[in-house]
């Protein structure tokens, strides 16, 4: 399967977490010549975990870390630090025509070891939502744990194209899943996004996600990131402090053609755009 023509439709299930990250952390990711919306040395980043039943690609799950909030005037948007998908055509095509830092990536479910009894008195995580089994699965509630699968012919290109980084990212704790008396209200939402910068597309771009979907708040996921000093660890952005977490069910997201950029800043700042995008291109 590939990409046809935009827009593109994904129909699954979502949830959106949004949590306090230090500015200083989100610098290292997001392009120096744009400017981070932050208030008491924080911003507002976070992570958006779909497990998708349908797309141009079919069936596959993405987690997107949100470094922050970027501002170029009129508009503010969330930058991207990291694209995680288990889709090989999912990672080409978000790296080639949106600008993303995509990532291939695993998605493994480990037992939490909870018992019988616990299992029955706890409902299925939001992860098996909606499955037929997940109420007689052995373990209802697994701990989810995210690997980078990238090949190191990708991000080293010095190395064999068959060794890939197995490096794992974060593990996370999912809120339970939608019981059946209450969906949340149904609603249609724009999510915008500033992306780009990156080998593959060194210009800045903007896009939206239009979604359709129910949408309800749920408890915050718990998440235990890598806090080592490689910039492939994301603990800084991922282990932030939660603020809201909403969980976006029978969801359909279309997303339009990314459109080119240019950034608003000062007249020097703007002279500089082109080599700061390029060295950062060079990083990613």
């Amino acid at each position: 399967m590939v990409y046809s023509d935009p827009p593109w439709v994904f129909k699954g299930r979502a949830l959106y977490q949004l949590q306090l990250v230090k500015t200083e952390e989100a610098k290292k990711y997001i392009p120096s010549a744009f400017r981070i919306v932050s208030l008491f040395g924080y911003t507002l980043g976070g992570f958006y975990l779909a497990r998708y039943s349908d797309s141009p690609v079919g069936a596959f799950e993405e987690l997107v870390a949100l470094a922050g909030i970027v501002w170029n005037p009129p508009l503010s948007c969330a930058w991207a630090a990291r694209v995680y998908v288990n889709n090989s055509e999912a990672r080409a095509h978000g790296r080639k025509h949106c600008g993303l830092p995509s990532r291939l990536a695993s998605f493994a479910e480990v037992s939490t070891g909870a018992s019988e009894r616990r299992r029955r008195r706890t409902p299925p995580s939001w992860w098996h939502q909606g499955e037929a089994d997940a109420g007689s699965a052995s373990d209802a509630s697994p701990k989810i744990v995210l690997h980078n699968n990238e090949r190191r012919s990708w991000l080293q290109p010095w190395k064999g194209s068959s060794e890939a980084l197995q490096a794992p990212v974060c593990s996370m704790d999912l809120p339970p899943g939608a019981g059946k008396d209450w969906a949340g209200p149904r609603i249609r939402m724009q999510l915008p996004s500033f992306s780009g910068a990156i080998a593959e597309c060194p210009q800045l771009l903007q896009y939206a996600c239009q979604l359709c979907t129910n949408v309800r708040p749920v408890p915050a996921a718990h998440v235990m990131a890598d806090h080592s000093s490689s910039q492939e660890a994301l603990g800084g952005i991922l282990g932030g402090r939660p603020v809201l977490t909403l969980a976006f069910d029978d969801m359909e997201m279309m997303v339009s053609k990314p459109v080119v950029l240019k950034i608003h800043r000062e007249q020097e700042a703007e002279q500089q755009t082109s080599q700061h995008a390029l060295a950062w291109a060079m990083q990613n």
